[in-house]
């Protein structure tokens, strides 16, 4: 499956002011808009919409899609409307028109409406759900104060599953749980792309000797789950010692989960984990677990079926497995769901919680990598040592290299950089020029991250050199000719400016792809990456 490349439609909601919410598009490629949002119904009647979609009893056709519907469409008229409209409008037709998708990004910063399935939003002129179109997935997203997590992660993909059903719970058929997630993932097993493993306890402290092994990438829960109502917090109802019922809170499994730091994702299939309680706009398990550090969690709202739940499963770790940006992926098993289960509403039933600025939450490598011994060089440490440090009519053995003006394309006779470089990494790929876009992304989420910093000014300035700098790399034909000038310029111009962006940078510079790239511009590129990055590039090879 070709990958997207998303721009964002980052959307804030604020507290309440007299019945009515501030709404403020933080980001989007059409600009800013702010608006004010009336809800379209009362707290009872909310209430009763809310127990319409939960009644369902596992069948197929038991879920009201016209309710769910006119929910969707009053939701959405309410929320984009007027300037945010606009703007939203606008955002939808740059991206088609550059073959981009548009991520939207909630952040409800006010408790009452955590509770809401904004994933059932629906646009009545096109007459679709929009988290139904991979091209504009819906998110809940948080953002943190923390690190951006290491991408890289060997394959396969390990997964922890556990399973709790305390006897004084309604009965879970474990041995059908197991299967049923198992025959999921089988093919994934099969290719060597992902290790699921079964934790044969249900406590907190089997949990918690599990997790000080791994490594861990996934850890899959399915069970129980219910609301503290007097500490407003989720819970998940795991076994104590003698098989009875042990609530472990949201924050408590955030203290078991957390520390493990290969942990990507958590997937908690029980009803109403990611429900909030309406005093705290934290106390729902999977934005807790994503407050507190890990980059994504994917939760239920309500009840799912097993049918819903199978299909759901299935699309979901496929296309993770194919390194699809998890936004992505979720949107790809709604649709499973949608097309097995025709008359079902049960894909808007998950909402997945993330901190990952582009939805990307592991980068799969096939080699083992050994954190205790000495990384492995970058590209340009792996050519001849006086490449990169040509000046004009150097020689050196079978490489004479003569430039005209600065990034000009090189005039060699034998062997020039350009074969020297695709002898050591290979020949250019048909994936370069998605390696480059997603290493590009990574640059973008860091500017946007610095702008509060930086101002709007200045970070609409580097966005416009970044741009720049973009248009070179992405000059990965065969006939097309990077011009190095352009790249060097550009790039001492935006780090000397935005220097929070280095290490995004260096990521970028650090792959092959780019590498190729720049063996194109000639050796004032090669030189340039050396010395301004040189082995303080980041983790992407």
């Amino acid at each position: 499956m070709k990958q997207l490349h998303y721009r964002d439609f980052e959307i804030e909601i604020a507290p309440n002011q007299g019945n009515r919410y501030p709404v403020a598009v933080l980001h989007s490629p059409s600009g800013q808009a702010r608006n004010m949002m009336r809800l379209p119904f009362d707290p009872a009647a909310l209430e009763q919409q809310l127990d319409a979609l939960k009644k369902t009893d596992g069948a197929a056709d038991s879920w009201p899609t016209q309710i769910v519907k006119q929910f969707g469409s009053q939701l959405f008229e309410a929320l984009i409307h007027d300037e945010v409209r606009s703007i939203y409008d606008m955002s939808r037709q740059a991206t088609i028109a550059n073959g981009q998708g548009l991520r939207i990004k909630l952040r409800i910063n006010t408790p009452e409406l955590t509770t809401i399935p904004w994933e059932f939003l629906y646009d009545p002129r096109q007459g679709e759900f929009v988290a139904l179109s991979r091209y504009t997935p819906i998110v809940r997203y948080i953002e943190l104060p923390l690190p951006d997590p290491e991408l890289a992660v060997v394959a396969p993909l390990r997964m922890l599953g556990m399973v709790a059903n305390p006897v004084d719970t309604v009965p879970l058929n474990i041995d059908r749980e197991k299967a049923r997630l198992t025959n999921a993932l089988c093919e994934l097993q099969d290719n060597d792309l992902l290790e699921l493993v079964w934790l044969k306890g249900q406590t907190w402290r089997d949990l918690q000797e599990a997790m000080q092994g791994g490594p861990w990438h996934i850890f899959h829960f399915v069970g129980h789950a219910a609301t503290d109502d007097l500490a407003g917090e989720s819970l998940l109802l795991l076994a104590d010692d003698y098989g009875d019922s042990a609530p472990l809170s949201a924050t408590q499994l955030g203290r078991l989960l957390v520390d493990h730091r290969t942990l990507r994702l958590a997937v908690l299939n029980t009803c109403e984990s990611a429900r909030g309680h309406e005093g705290n706009s934290f106390s729902s398990m999977a934005s807790v677990l994503v407050q507190r550090g890990l980059p994504a969690v994917l939760a239920m709202q309500y009840e799912i079926s097993d049918e819903a739940a199978i299909e759901f499963t299935t699309s979901f770790y496929s296309s993770l497995a194919a390194n699809l940006p998890i936004d992505a992926a979720t949107t790809e098993a709604r649709k499973a769901i949608s097309l097995a289960m025709d008359r079902s509403m049960e894909w808007g039933i998950p909402a997945l919680f993330m901190r990952a600025p582009d939805g990307i939450i592991w980068r799969v490598g096939k080699e083992e990598i050994d954190m205790g011994t000495e990384s492995d060089p970058y590209w340009w440490d792996s050519l001849p040592e006086a490449i990169g440090d040509f000046q004009a009519g150097d020689f050196d053995g079978d490489v004479v290299i003569a430039s005209v003006g600065a990034g000009a394309q090189n005039v060699a006779i034998g062997k020039n950089i350009t074969q020297a470089i695709y002898e050591t990494m290979g020949e250019p790929t048909p994936d370069d020029g998605q390696i480059i876009q997603d290493g590009l992304a990574q640059v973008k989420a860091a500017l946007a991250e610095a702008e509060g910093q930086i101002g709007a000014s200045a970070a609409k300035m580097a966005g416009g050199i970044l741009a720049q700098i973009e248009n070179e790399l992405l000059k990965t034909g065969e006939d097309e000719s990077p011009n190095a000038a352009v790249i060097t310029q550009m790039g001492d111009l935006l780090l000397d400016s935005v220097p929070r962006i280095t290490d995004a940078l260096a990521n970028l510079f650090a792959t092959p792809a780019v590498g190729r790239v720049m063996g194109k511009a000639g050796e004032t590129a090669v030189t340039w990456a050396r010395r301004r990055f040189g082995s303080s590039a980041g983790s992407t090879r």
